[in-house]
């Protein structure tokens, strides 16, 4: 950064270009840029030649109006946070502080002014601009209400201050209004632990009770959300659920993230604003704090989302803190229907060689077909009508029909979870 004129740096450039020399040259001449030469000669032609000698800097360290209370307050969360808030969060927390009196919370200082403190308190250098940060294509342009589309991903294998265990984080993200829908934690009990169906089915659970029902829900190909699907082609049980549901489960292409950058971006904030906080004591605590940033991201922070217009999400769009789809816990079983799962799966076409004794594995269950027909190839569809499958080889001279396995609502409303310990189930009112 180059050091400011002098004030007879600033009356040179007066002089000169009243002289008749170009403002570019004065500029090249003296090492700064255009728009600085520019402005010392707009400051003399219109408030006077004088005005230029004697212009007494603010010092950028100091805060002369604002109370000396919300000063201290926001050196001490500065001092807190420093590694994980960035300056416009603790703005927005200071403005929400309990701490404050109306009063102080309404002379808390500008985002420019409170940039220019901390860095002259820091002594950090001024963070040149980026430019050009507009995504090629907006995702909102794939939806055209709140919970029409939601992505969930997960942040793996995270080391949290003061837990003994890694955590696994499970977020999801509106697409439509930026509305964090949830961001629920389970801690791994081994090294090489990762969440099942169940966890996944757990935490959608949570953002379910909270949001209603979204109508699609995109995720990555991980094998807790897609199972041995694009090994063996058969739909795992979280997509059979959520078929069952009437939510459509869509997946993201290879290597293309970028699909689901809403939900990447909150995996971002997540870690800076929550996983590099602490210690924590437990996991409780740990969630809580999630709970509670949630819940300021959504109802005061104001989001950079092209939809948000700089407002937070739900002053954005509060039609999205209304359930499009009511769910309740208890009504699960009145919500899933099974005639949907089965429509879904007469969808698709398999094929499966029979193993030395005549089996064969469908969803992850056996099918026996005979010691007789080992080694023979069969096509495998679903009759959604007797709720069976269909071998048959080829040639179509072997037919069998086998009733399916582990596709009954309660086997499918009910998976098994990892070796994990998931929180219990709690949304506990919160301050906004």
């Amino acid at each position: 950064m180059t050091a400011p004129l002098t004030p007879e740096q600033r009356l040179a450039v007066y002089d000169r270009h009243r002289a008749g020399e170009s403002l570019a040259s004065i500029a090249q001449d003296l090492g700064v840029h255009y728009e600085t030469a520019r402005k010392w000669w707009r400051v003399g032609r219109l408030q006077g030649r004088w005005q230029l000698a004697d212009r007494p800097r603010k010092h950028p360290g100091r805060l002369r109006r604002v109370p000396p209370a919300v000063v201290e307050r926001m050196r001490t969360l500065r001092r807190q946070h420093r590694d994980s808030w960035g300056v416009p969060y603790l703005r927005q927390q200071l403005l929400a502080d309990p701490e404050l009196t109306p009063a102080e919370r309404a002379q808390v200082p500008s985002l420019a002014t409170l940039y220019r403190y901390v860095r002259a308190l820091e002594e950090r250098e001024p963070r040149r601009p980026l430019r050009n940060q507009t995504p090629v294509a907006p995702l909102i342009g794939q939806t055209e209400y709140p919970h029409q589309l939601w992505q969930m991903d997960l942040k793996e294998k995270c080391r949290v201050a003061g837990l003994a265990h890694q955590v696994t984080v499970a977020t999801v993200r509106d697409v439509h209004s930026s509305l964090t829908v949830g961001a629920e934690v389970f801690e791994l009990t081994r090294h090489n632990a990762t969440l099942s169906g169940g966890d996944v089915q757990a935490a959608c659970r949570q953002c379910f009770a909270r949001f209603g029902l979204p109508d699609r829900l995109r995720t990555d190909k991980g094998s807790c959300f897609v199972g041995t699907m694009p090994q063996t082609g058969f739909p795992s049980q979280v997509t059979l659920w959520l078929v069952g549901l009437g939510i459509a489960h869509e997946t993201i292409e290879k290597g293309q993230v970028t699909q689901n950058g809403c939900v990447e971006r909150l995996n971002r904030t997540f870690n800076q604003l929550v996983l590099r906080d602490g210690p924590f004591p437990n996991l409780e605590e740990l969630q809580d704090l999630a709970d509670a940033t949630r819940d300021f991201l959504n109802h005061r922070y104001p989001s950079r989302a092209g939809s948000c217009q700089g407002h937070p999400p739900l002053t954005a769009h509060p039609r999205a803190a209304r359930p499009h789809r009511h769910f309740h816990p208890d009504r699960e079983a009145e919500l899933f229907r099974q005639p949907r799962v089965d429509q879904y799966l007469a969808r698709f076409a398999w094929q499966r060689r029979a193993d030395q004794v005549g089996k064969v594995s469908l969803g992850g269950h056996p099918y026996h077909l005979g010691r007789e027909h080992k080694g023979r190839v069969f096509d495998v569809t679903f009759e959604p009508r007797f709720r069976r499958f269909v071998f048959q080889t080829p040639d179509k001279e072997v037919t069998l029909r086998l009733p399916a396995q582990g596709l009954d609502p309660s086997a499918i409303m009910n998976l098994p979870t990892a070796a994990v310990r998931p929180l219990p189930c709690h949304d506990k009112p919160r301050p906004v």
